[in-house]
């Protein structure tokens, strides 16, 4: 092609969308220029500044072929005694590279980070220049789909690179699946790892020599084994360092070491937060009357203890929660001691002062908001009030039945397991509506503060409203003893049974509201009647548990649930 020396425009042969930037040289400002040829000179510029950004073509069959590695123009795969050098990897079409952190996977891990980047069609793979490669060990440079083409983004299929720093690549392979040791759903994401050193310690020390993380089904495969014993590890990395250096990871283990000797092998591997050691968050005790304590889980087997100084106190419980309610007329500041063997031992101090002023700001109300409350013809109402109640006056409280306001007179107490509670039991006449009064002075608060006028309707459901869940148990194993737990369909606990050794199982729960309840089976081998979780240094499993959610129960329907034992 002559040479024009103001526009020069080189297009190779295979001109594409993709080509590398074309060498363009013009000179619009020489003067030399006629107006014509400047005019044509500026919009060939233009255009060929359009052309370099990549526009997919419109039309024709979807691209559904994924990018394949051309294997002459590639680094080889597979080799043995591999020395650390770049590896390059050419495709037969333009790629992009994307997601490199999460999806480019390398067993054995390395020490130092890697850089991936991308040359014409070419992926290159850097080491670290620090990075030592383990000897006589197989490595495999997963990518996931980590590799897209550019059009329709198909990720490459399979794309690994295999290379041994021994003089033969190892071919065990080991598999298996990741649950939630509660739940029993799939852990994505979690982390299966074999360690060659066997001590007990290397999980928090060293990096595994061969791992694989879990999919989307919690399933994970490690290819390219070498034959031996290995202990296996699961981990759900919170901190990226294949590390178990934090108390909040989630964990899981296999019973006993791993052969790897060819043999088939399929892991079921169960993960568990670790207990936790019970520990204090806070204590405030701002308020005057209330010591409230919230912990970082549910309390048990604590022992409460406090410096007397003729305060009332009334404890109540709430999942992580416990408030202390006190009274006292004395304001000298006293301590709330909280102590749980010898793991925990914690001090809460309280200054009682402005008991005046709080008893001139508060009242005592029930949180009731409905102004019409359904009553179960089967069970107790309940009032709720801000305070734990002390006294009640039941010449205060008035039952009115149906619209003739025929006064009946209930069964009223404060509830014992919650203080706050008022109980009222009656045997509830279907559809019947019912008008509670409570005068002033109806029920007094541990602060002797006292209601207003309250009043609440109440109407009685029917019996043929309601369902019942029938509870039963055959052959169960002999010295086998289960935790069953009946959830409401808002996760509350409805109702708790334990069975002590007994091989047959029965219970019901009735007239229960129509909706769908949730079961929980815990096996509880140490008998203390709750669910357990593991411990990686008692070698210890969490114990078994199923949650299932049930059939919907239906009114007027008999929900019959068998109990089957966890696996």
């Amino acid at each position: 092609m002559p040479e024009d020396p103001y526009l020069w425009v080189v297009l190779g042969p295979n001109v594409e969308a993709h080509a590398e930037p074309f060498n363009m040289k013009c000179n619009i400002h020489n003067k030399k220029i006629p107006l014509l040829r400047g005019l044509l000179c500026l919009s060939t510029a233009i255009w060929l500044t359009a052309c370099a950004n990549v526009i997919p073509p419109a039309g024709g069959p979807k691209d559904e072929t994924p990018p394949r590695t051309i294997d002459e123009l590639s680094t080889p795969n597979m080799q043995t005694n591999f020395a650390k050098q770049r590896i390059e990897l050419t495709f037969d079409e333009w790629v992009q590279v994307q997601d490199v952190f999460s999806q480019v996977l390398i067993s054995p891990p390395l020490r130092y980070p890697f850089e991936v980047s991308l040359h014409k069609r070419t992926l290159r793979f850097d080491f670290d220049e620090r990075e030592e490669l383990r000897t006589e060990a197989t490595y495999t440079l997963n990518f996931g789909e980590a590799v897209k083409d550019l059009t329709e983004r198909n990720p490459a299929k399979d794309l690994r690179f295999v290379f041994s720093t021994g003089p033969f690549i190892d071919s065990l392979k080991l598999s298996g699946t990741i649950v939630d040791a509660r739940s029993a759903e799939p852990v994505k994401g979690a982390l299966f790892m074999l360690y060659d050193n066997l001590s007990d310690t290397v999980v928090r020390t060293e990096r595994p020599f061969y791992f694989a993380r879990a999919d989307d089904k919690g399933q994970f495969q490690i290819d390219n084994i070498k034959s031996g014993i290995f202990k296996g590890f699961a981990l759900l990395d919170a901190d990226l360092n294949y590390l178990f250096n934090q108390p909040a990871e989630k964990i899981g283990f296999p019973e006993d070491s791993i052969l790897m000797d060819g043999s088939t092998q399929a892991l079921q591997i169960r993960l568990f937060e670790p207990e936790k050691q019970l520990s204090l968050l806070s204590a405030d005790a701002s308020r005057y009357g209330l010591l409230k304590l919230v912990f970082n889980q549910e309390p048990r087997n604590l022992a409460l203890n406090y410096r007397d100084i003729g305060q009332q106190i009334i404890y109540e419980y709430e999942r992580d929660t416990i408030r202390v309610w006190y009274d006292t007329e004395s304001e000298e500041r006293w301590e709330f001691y909280v102590k749980q063997d010898t793991l925990l031992n914690d001090t809460a101090r309280v200054t009682p002062n402005g008991r005046a002023v709080f008893l001139a700001g508060s009242k005592l109300t029930e949180g009731t908001r409905s102004p019409v409350i359904k009553v179960n013809p089967s069970k107790t109402a309940t009032l709720t009030f801000n305070r734990p109640l002390s006294q009640i006056d039941t010449s205060r409280i008035f039952l009115l039945e149906d619209t003739l306001q025929l006064r009946v007179q209930p069964l009223v107490k404060i509830d014992s397991a919650n203080r706050r509670q008022l109980t009222l039991s009656y045997p509830w006449r279907e559809k019947i509506s019912y008008e509670l009064q409570m005068l002033p002075g109806a029920v007094t608060d541990m602060y002797g503060l006292q209601n207003d006028t309250t009043r609440r309707t109440f109407v009685a459901g029917q019996e043929k409203d309601y369902g019942n869940i029938l509870i039963k148990g055959d052959s169960l194993s002999t010295g086998l003893n289960l935790v069953v737990q009946i959830l409401s369909p808002e996760g509350a606990l409805v109702k708790e049974f334990q069975t002590m050794g007994q091989t047959t199982f029965s219970a019901s729960i009735n007239a229960m509201n129509p909706g769908i309840y949730t079961m929980i089976v815990v096996s509880d081998k140490n008998g203390n009647r709750r669910w357990d979780s593991g411990n990686y240094d008692l070698h210890r499993q969490p114990e078994p548990i199923k949650i299932t959610k049930l059939e919907a129960l239906r009114a007027s329907w008999d929900l019959e649930v068998a109990v089957r034992p966890p696996n």
